[in-house]
This record gives structure tokens, C-alpha cells and sequence, in this order.
């Protein structure tokens, strides 16, 4: 006869039990690293997750709506995530939910709309008016000694005022937040078509085009504006044509030429990236990424299109396809609205969708800000939260 004892019993049982948790568990995490890795790598995979499983598609009337004509000398614009419409002089802002917050009157037709952080600096292109506004209040207006082509503001409010038709090409004029004129440039052999301010308020950045030699020749002059001078020159290759810049973290300086990007970190250039006959988009106004799309042949009659973001840190890059051409492409901070006319993916920089909006008729326009995207159509503006 055969004796157990009970102890020894209990533990082999335990064990059993441990044993086909154990068993759960690791089949659950090599469930979960499997899907992982088609979900990264499986395209088709990922499309399916992220509509079925994650819910990030939306659909046409699922969120507020405004109503307005767009057609009807109507101006949008969005930032600080409210929607704004400029119409017959009046600012109207909207909350993320479609309701009518405040009104601002301000002697503006055709705006140019620059924003940042908690500030709008709304300009009329063309004409004299230059207001600095904050949630409903104008912090400040001036009336300009010239004809305004360009503005920026920083994320302190500080405006730089890009102006032609005086006695020199290009004058720009710095003003702090409270409206104090601290800096003026006179350009008097090129043009400035781009300015920025940095997030420090020490310098402002300007790229400029001088033009009346027989080669094209564009430049970027740094000046202090605590020291009132020029501190640095960047001299571009001749042909090669500036179109935009943009101070980013650290006082990175990036410059968008026609045929590539450069990054100026501590007063050194760097070539970032080059352009070619397939490069059909590019930004240089995500933090601290620029984007690049490329059109890829697919077929006898198909085509997809490649947006890259890269890192201007590290270098790391986030990818991310669509099929066809895009109508268009907006970026701010680190999200991209890539608008394909029926359908809007909202992406991240790291190359993940965020989500899909899809519509049954043509979409006009997107309008994107912090945590809010407006769709655009011709009677109305749709309201979707990022």
C-alpha cells in the first residue's frame, strides 16, 4: 500500500496550474508580437486594424458642423484649435463643437493669416493693416509705411512684416508683443521673401533674392535684434531659389529651396535633402521634421504617392503611402492632412494614421490646427477632432 502525502499533493496541483497560465500568458505575448509585426509590416494589415479594430475611421457628417458659404469672399484659417472666418470685416471664431465663440471687426479683404502658440498676426496682403490678436482681443494694430507682402509670428507674439513699394526693394520691420518697433531692415539691392522670428525673440532670420545679376542668387541673414547687426550670411549656390525658412528648436534655421533642403545649425549649413522630377511636395513647418512626398510609378496607369518625414535630430524617419495623387497636403506641429479629394488621412510624424475621414462628395479644402482639422466644402465646414 501506497502513502501520498497531502502537501506534496496540493503542490503538484499548484503546479498544473501555474504551468497552463504560464502557457496563456506566453501564447498571448507571442499572439501579440506576431500581430505587432504584421501590423508594421502588412500595409493592407494595418489599414484593416486601424478602421475595424481601432475605429479611427470617420465619415462625412459624423462631427460638428458650421455653416457658411466658402465661396462668398469667405477667408479660413484655424489655430490655438478654434476655426476661424474672416468675412466683410468680420473675424467669427468657432469652438472645436461649431459654436460661434466671439466676434472681432477688423479692416481687413484679404488676409494674410500667420499664427502661433496663443498669437494671430492677420495682415492685409497688398495694403497697410497689420493686427496682432490673442483669443478675442487685438493686442495690437498698426498701420504700415509701405505695401505688405508677407508676415510671421513667433510663439511670444513677437511679428516680423515683410514690405514693398518704398524707396528700397524690401523692407522688414521687427515688433515685440506689446507692439514696439525693435528692428528695421533695409533691403536695398534684393527681395525678402520669407522671415522668421526665433522662439527666443534674440534673432530674426531672412531669406532674400537678389535677382539683378546675370546669375540667381539667394541669401539668409541672421540679425541680432538685441545688438541690432547682421551676425551671419548663408550664400546659397547660384540658380538655386529660396522659398521659405522656418527657425526650429535649438535655433536650427531650415531654408526651403526649389531644389532641396538646408539646415543652418550654429551658423553651419547643411544640405538635408535633394529634390527631383518625382518630388511633388515638401515642408519645412513641422516641429523640428520636414516632409517630403515622392510620386512612384505602380503600374501602366497607377501611381502611389511616398511621404517621407524625417527627423532633423536624429534623422529617423516616418513613412507613410497613399494611392494616387494628393489634392493637397497640410502640415502643423506633428500632424499631416493629405487630402485625396474624397478621403482625408491625418497622419502622424512617426508615419501612423491618427485618422481617415472619408466623404461622398469632393472635399474643398482642409484646414488644420492643434487637435482640430476643418473640411472644407462649398456650403459648409465640417469639424473633426485629432
Amino acid at each position: 500500500m501506497k502513502y501520498y502525502v497531502l502537501d506534496d499533493y496540493r503542490e503538484k496541483k499548484l503546479n498544473k496550474k501555474k504551468l497552463a497560465k504560464t502557457i496563456v500568458i506566453a501564447i498571448l505575448i507571442i499572439a501579440i508580437i506576431v500581430l505587432s509585426a504584421f501590423y508594421i509590416g502588412d500595409e493592407n494589415f494595418r489599414a484593416w486594424i486601424d478602421i475595424y479594430i481601432f475605429r479611427k475611421g470617420v465619415t462625412e457628417n459624423a462631427g460638428p458642423i458650421i455653416e457658411h458659404d466658402t465661396d462668398s469672399n469667405t477667408y479660413l484659417h484655424s489655430y490655438n484649435g478654434k476655426m476661424l472666418i474672416l468675412n466683410k470685416n468680420r473675424l467669427l471664431n468657432y469652438s472645436k463643437e461649431g459654436k460661434q465663440e466671439y466676434e472681432i471687426s477688423v479692416n481687413i479683404s484679404n488676409p494674410i493669416f500667420a499664427s502661433a502658440g496663443e498669437y494671430l498676426c492677420l495682415a492685409e496682403k497688398g495694403g497697410n493693416k497689420l493686427y496682432l490678436i490673442s483669443g478675442q482681443n487685438i493686442m495690437w494694430q498698426q498701420d504700415m509705411e509701405g505695401k505688405i507682402s508677407r508676415a510671421s509670428v513667433n510663439k511670444n507674439g513677437y511679428v516680423s512684416v515683410i514690405l514693398t513699394g518704398t524707396t528700397d526693394k524690401t523692407v522688414v520691420v521687427t515688433y515685440s508683443n506689446e507692439g514696439k518697433k525693435i528692428s528695421t531692415a533695409y533691403l536695398s539691392a534684393t527681395y525678402a521673401v520669407d522671415t522668421d522670428i526665433s522662439s527666443d525673440n534674440k534673432y530674426i532670420a531672412i531669406a532674400e533674392i537678389n535677382s539683378s545679376g546675370t546669375l540667381l542668387q539667394s541669401n539668409v541673414k541672421v540679425i541680432s535684434l538685441e545688438e541690432q547687426k547682421i551676425v551671419y550670411t548663408y550664400k546659397a549656390d547660384t540658380k538655386r531659389m529660396i522659398t521659405g525658412i522656418k527657425y526650429q528648436d535649438k535655433n536650427k534655421i531650415v531654408c526651403m529651396f526649389d531644389d532641396g533642403i538646408v539646415q543652418i545649425t550654429d551658423f553651419t549649413p547643411e544640405e538635408k535633402t535633394k529634390f527631383d522630377s518625382d518630388t511633388i511636395f515638401s515642408d519645412i513647418t513641422l516641429s523640428n521634421y520636414y516632409l517630403k512626398a515622392t510620386k512612384k510609378v505602380t503600374g501602366l496607369f497607377t501611381s502611389e504617392t511616398e511621404i517621407e518625414m524625417t527627423n532633423l535630430q536624429t534623422g529617423s524617419v516616418g513613412l507613410y503611402k497613399v494611392s494616387g495623387i494628393p489634392k493637397e497636403i497640410k502640415t502643423y506641429q506633428d500632424v499631416v492632412a493629405i487630402n485625396l479629394g474624397t478621403e482625408v488621412h491625418f497622419i502622424h510624424v512617426s508615419g501612423w494614421l491618427i485618422k481617415k475621414y472619408t466623404s461622398s462628395k469632393e472635399i474643398k479644402e482642409v484646414i488644420l490646427s492643434q487637435n482640430l482639422a476643418g473640411i472644407v466644402y462649398k456650403d459648409k465646414i465640417e469639424l473633426v477632432n485629432l
